[in-house]
């Protein structure tokens, strides 16, 4: 029996396995999108949906809710 770790997305609050998710993790700048260690604090985000990329539904995130919508619909393109 394999055990998967689930996670909550910041914006539409649905909780999936830690795979399809992409992660925050907050530094002295603010928040950064994180692709490589999983170190500090984190906040996740669904990564295969564009809905919950929109600045609003970031806000959680404070001052860096604008950049990383931004980053994240780049990355995406």
């Amino acid at each position: 029996m394999s055990f998967t770790p689930e996670r909550t997305c910041i914006a539409c609050r649905k909780k999936r396995p830690l795979p399809e998710m992409l992660r925050f993790r907050k530094s002295s700048e603010g928040w950064v999108l994180q692709d490589e260690d999983r170190f500090g604090r984190g906040a996740y985000v669904c990564a295969d949906s564009p809905a919950c990329w929109n600045e609003k539904k970031l806000r959680r995130l404070g001052k860096s809710a604008q950049r990383l919508s931004e980053q994240l619909s780049t990355r995406r393109s």
